[in-house]
C-alpha cells in the first residue's frame, strides 16, 4: 500500500496560454501518470479539476506510491519535464510531498515526537 505521495497543484491557466493548458489537461495530465502506473513506477494517482472558485486553485494530481517510488520520481527527468510543463501553462504551481496511506502512522509519530520536544506533550 502507498505510504508516500506528491501533490501537484496549480491555479488558473497563465493568461495567453489557456489553449495550451486545455491541450495539456486533455492529452498529458493523466496519460503520463497512467504510463507510470503501468510500468509499476507509482501505485496510483488521483486527478481533479476544481470548480471555479479562485485563481489560486484550478486543479491537482495526488501521485501515490512507496517511499522509494516517490523518491525515484523526483530524480526522473521525464517527471521534472512534466512539472516544468505544468509551470509553463498555469499559475500558482506547487509540488508538495505528502504522507499517505501506510505513511500516516509515521507522520503521526513524527508529530508526537515534535510535541514532546517542544514540551507540549509528555
Amino acid at each position: 500500500m502507498a505510504e508516500a505521495g506528491v501533490w501537484v497543484v496549480w491555479g488558473i491557466p497563465t493568461r495567453g496560454r489557456e489553449v495550451q493548458a486545455l491541450e495539456f489537461l486533455k492529452d498529458k495530465l493523466t496519460g503520463y501518470l497512467q504510463e507510470l502506473v503501468r510500468e509499476g513506477r507509482i501505485e496510483r494517482f488521483d486527478a481533479a479539476i476544481l470548480k471555479p472558485q479562485s485563481d489560486q486553485l484550478g486543479g491537482f494530481v495526488l501521485i501515490q506510491g512507496t517511499r522509494q517510488q516517490i523518491d525515484s520520481l523526483h530524480q526522473d527527468k521525464q517527471f521534472e519535464t512534466y512539472a516544468f510543463e505544468v509551470q509553463a501553462i498555469a499559475d500558482h504551481v506547487n509540488i508538495i510531498e505528502a504522507w499517505v496511506g501506510d505513511g500516516l502512522q509515521y507522520a503521526f509519530g513524527l508529530y508526537e515526537d515534535a510535541l514532546r520536544e517542544a514540551g507540549l506533550m509528555s
